[in-house]
């Protein structure tokens, strides 16, 4: 659970800080974090929110002014100059137009420089704000308050760098991020802020301090998250959260070997279409959802690799494999040098490292002597970041301390250990934070081996906005983008908990409604059953009670996640409370289904229930 930490103030403190997500200490595939809070403090006045960004942020995402800033380069750098790339609107700058800027080796102790004045970055051809240095500065941290800027009620930028003594361009990521945010006249102030995290355990504080008065003691607290950039596949359980009403626990085995992402993304309530869920005869008149969550799924794709020449068997593709050994190697067709290998990214990135993995045979290495590092965001203009006058014989580590931001790499190899007989068995991509850079394709959904529990906790605020007359009614229901219908999976509902769990096998939307309390009760002998003629659970039996028992019109249908219709089991007029039917896992055609899950129908006169039944070997 995420630790919160509020420090008690002594007398003199006027600010109060409280944090809403996340609630406790949690274990996240996502690497950005949502940090959501208000504080209380004298009414309509400023206060400044600060947070410890691990691995930056997007200044282009940020709502409130900017009010200052902690940039890291990376390693110790020679500076000339700072360039901001300012936000535009209506015609106007809203960059800082002055700033004091402090710099310090060891992220600590800042040498303060002085007031620095800014352009506006209109007129220049990729917007930038350029301020030169009276002298060159070494240093790898750089603290930037912005005492003005060119709007005064708001100061915004898309990005900020540094220019070294050789002009080139020097990546800066933020450490520390600090707005503005404004109290109402009853002298509270909602924010939000989005921090990239870095690989492992995080710690974020997050403090409120008066913009003017600096007798007033500021508040803080301390966000705990462990990142965790894919899923790991390990003999033990996963449990993964957004810190604030959404749980996962995956049992190990569950995932499929390409699944290596999972976030868990809470919905806007006002992005789901009342058309979705007001003519559902399953969701109570005049309700709308309670909570909603969506799970984006990502499995590991590789990247586009081409090169210069290659044998057939042996293509450039097998240097990101992610398999470091013979023969998953690219080889030359043994054309002259230099011959060169292009990574796409996909999209851009921040690239911290380069490492090649050459073949080496019988202590021989065939790798390269030479080499180049270039990179380009559009495939037509490279830049040279990085050189290798001599590389080593089992491995080539390309440390970039200008950490580029590119789509393409191309490495040159100018020569090689053994003339032109290249030979590389893996190249390893990393960014600024020293995370592996992977491809992956976003997944609609995911069907998943064994069952996951999903916990999904609400509170009081949430029954009122979503008009709630029944909670013991709550049921999750899932989102079934074929059939454009939320469908009742049902969950364990612990009010005294506010919480309500389900086991499930696939992932996908889920929203909590008040259902409708059913007049039909349904439950199989066997879910998950498999037809496979071992003896063992080859069949299963929808038992169906119905309080109405005379004449009513009884349908039971089996659809596959596409929607289609696999095998209806039964169609009739039925004079019974009791309905009892076998399903031996065949379709119409008396052909066995696929494995994976499958929705069932009941449809009795006009009151319909539905759920999912899993076919497994």
């Amino acid at each position: 659970m995420v630790l919160l930490f509020t420090l008690s103030t002594n007398a003199i403190a006027k600010i109060e800080l409280s944090l809403i997500k996340p609630l406790n200490e949690f274990t996240t595939n996502d690497g950005e974090l949502l940090i959501e809070g208000f504080v209380s403090y004298e009414k309509n006045d400023t206060v400044t929110i600060s947070a410890s960004t691990p691995a930056g942020l997007y200044f282009d995402l940020l709502e409130f002014s900017i009010d200052s800033m902690i940039v890291d380069m990376g390693t110790s750098q020679s500076l000339k100059a700072i360039v901001f790339y300012p936000i535009f609107g209506d015609g106007l700058s809203y960059g800082p137009r002055v700033v004091n800027l402090s710099f310090s080796n060891n992220g600590q102790q800042f040498d303060d420089k002085g007031i620095f004045n800014c352009t506006s970055g209109m007129g220049n051809e990729y917007g930038e704000a350029r301020s030169d240095f009276p002298d060159v500065f070494q240093y790898r941290y750089a603290r930037i308050d912005i005492i003005e800027g060119w709007q005064s009620k708001w100061i915004g930028i898309k990005d900020v760098n540094f220019i070294d003594a050789a002009g080139k361009n020097i990546k800066a990521r933020a450490r520390n991020i600090s707005v503005a945010v404004r109290t109402d006249d009853s002298g509270y102030a909602d924010f939000h802020l989005t921090v990239l995290l870095r690989e492992g355990e995080n710690q974020i504080s997050v403090s409120a301090r008066s913009k003017k008065k600096v007798e007033v003691e500021e508040d803080y607290s301390l966000v705990r998250v462990t990142y965790m950039p894919e899923v790991a596949i390990s003999d033990k359980s996963i449990i993964l959260s957004d810190g604030y009403k959404a749980q996962l626990v995956i049992p190990s085995g569950a995932l499929a070997s390409r699944v290596k992402k999972i976030s868990i993304k809470p919905i806007d309530l006002s992005d789901i279409k009342w058309e979705s869920y007001v003519d559902n005869l399953q969701i109570a008149r005049n309700t709308g959802p309670v909570v909603a969550y969506k799970f984006d799924v990502g499995a590991e794709t590789p990247f586009n690799v081409t090169a210069k020449d290659y044998l057939e068997r042996q293509p450039p593709g097998l240097v990101v494999d992610r398999n470091p050994d013979y023969p998953s190697t690219w080889i030359t067709a043994l054309s002259p040098l230099p011959v060169w290998l292009k990574i796409d990214l996909k999209n851009l990135r921040s690239i911290g490292s380069i490492t090649i993995i050459p073949r080496v045979k019988e202590s021989i290495s065939y790798g390269p002597e030479k080499l180049a590092v270039l990179v380009s965001d559009d495939d037509i203009d490279y830049e040279e970041i990085a050189r290798k006058e001599q590389c080593g014989d089992n491995r080539v580590d390309i440390a970039l301390s200008s950490t580029p931001t590119a789509r393409y790499i191309q490495i040159v190899i100018e020569e090689g250990k053994q003339g032109n007989n290249i030979q590389i068995n893996e190249v390893e991509l990393r960014d600024a934070e020293g995370s592996e850079i992977i491809l992956y394709e976003k997944l609609s959904s995911a069907i998943l081996s064994r069952t996951a529990r999903l916990s999904i906790s609400y509170d009081n605020s949430d029954l009122i906005r979503a008009g709630i007359r029944y909670e013991k009614n709550l049921a999750i229901f899932a989102w079934n983008e074929n059939t454009a219908q939320w469908q009742p999976i049902g969950g364990k509902l612990e009010i005294d908990k506010k919480m309500i769990t389900v086991n499930l096998n696939y992932l996908s939307t889920f929203a909590v409604f008040e259902s409708i309390p059913s007049d039909i009760e349904v439950k199989w002998s066997n879910n998950p059953f498999s037809p496979n003629r071992d003896g063992i659970a080859d069949t299963t039996t929808i038992f169906i009670k119905i309080v109405e028992e005379t004449g009513m019109q009884a349908k039971v249908e089996i659809f596959n996640c596409a929607g289609k219709l696999i095998r209806t089991l039964i169609h009739e007029v039925t004079q019974s409370g009791h309905i009892s039917i076998l399903w031996d896992g065949r379709d119409e055609d008396n052909e066995r289904v696929e494995i994976g899950p499958y929705i069932y129908q009941v449809s009795i006169g006009k009151e319909v229930r539905n759920g999912s039944i899993i076919v497994v070997r």
